[in-house]
């Protein structure tokens, strides 16, 4: 049986640098189609991806506002699974290089209807260690961690029992296949940014029982690092060190709001979030980026106001 095996990204603002190579390497191989979802870029930008890639294997999506990566993805795959013909869809962010015999090694995978695949990015070695550790809760931490990291010892949780290699994913490096497409669950819109493509992928799991293997059958090279894995001194950076204001907002609001959902003991969780907001603020100040303190301060309290009015995040 030939299988629809098609790719999918989404890019933003001024970034073909990254784009072009990521999709020229796509157009080498033998996917049945590309979609390109133009979040917000102007005029001039999605022109130049139109007349770059004049192909009937691609097909350009776009919007004029920019919706973040969840809005994004959201309406990507709404579109997506419309069409009947996709049997499996690999997600990549626009920086993601996959090597060249990416699509031969998609093929060759044996995929059941209840699981999805995460294939390694060597710069995020978190999904490996949640592999090779057999612990499917790191990629997100404890049930009561906050930003993964707790000082309580480890309890057992149904997620503990749960039998594949991790718990949720990033978007990046993500295939699904069409059963998962045909849900009806899409990333949320409110969380705009950060955090969104775990949350999406956990409610996958664990309202619809896929679960999500990590694969090294290939590799997928970041073109860009992120935020996160720019790091100074140990003792007096952190996650945000580099993150912009608006990186640290939402990444500590949907964190927080994300993590109040999972949790199992509030009580566990505020102690967890006060003694290690403690060492990230005083991190802060002692390196004079008051303003990071004063934005941590308000997104850890609109994650929990969310939390406490609706449960889910506004626009």
């Amino acid at each position: 049986m030939n299988l629809n095996i098609s790719v999918a990204t989404v890019t933003y603002g001024d970034r073909l640098k990254y784009l072009f190579p990521v999709v020229e390497q796509l157009l080498k191989q033998d996917f049945n189609h590309i979609y390109v979802y133009c979040n917000g870029v102007s005029e001039s930008i999605l022109s130049k991806i139109k007349n770059k890639f004049n192909s009937s294997k691609i097909t350009v999506l776009y919007s004029e506002e920019n919706k973040g990566s969840a809005g994004g993805y959201n309406e990507l795959i709404s579109y997506l699974s419309k069409l009947s013909d996709i049997d499996r869809l690999l997600l990549l962010d626009d920086d993601n290089l996959v090597p060249i015999d990416c699509f031969k090694k998609i093929v060759s995978l044996s995929m059941a209807e209840h699981e999805l695949y995460y294939f390694h990015r060597p710069d995020r070695n978190l999904p490996k260690q949640a592999k090779e550790l057999k612990d499917p809760q790191l990629i997100l931490g404890e049930k009561n961690s906050f930003l993964g990291r707790s000082i309580f010892k480890k309890e057992n949780s149904n997620e503990a029992q749960y039998s594949g290699d991790l718990l949720a994913a990033p978007y990046g490096g993500l295939l699904l296949n069409r059963k998962a497409l045909v849900t009806g669950i899409l990333p949320k819109k409110e969380l705009y940014l950060y955090a969104d493509d775990y949350e999406y992928t956990y409610r996958l799991v664990t309202q619809h029982d896929f679960i999500i293997k990590f694969s090294e059958v290939f590799c997928i090279e970041d073109l860009e690092k992120s935020y996160h894995l720019r790091k100074g001194t140990k003792l007096f950076s952190n996650r945000y060190s580099n993150a912009t204001p608006l990186q640290l907002y939402y990444s500590l609001r949907n964190n927080t709001w994300f993590g109040l959902t999972r949790s199992s003991s509030k009580f566990k969780y505020m102690f967890n979030l006060l003694f290690y907001s403690f060492i990230f603020l005083t991190q802060f100040t002692l390196t004079l980026k008051i303003n990071n303190v004063q934005i941590y301060i308000k997104a850890v309290l609109d994650g929990i106001d969310f939390y406490k009015n609706d449960k889910r995040p506004k626009s």
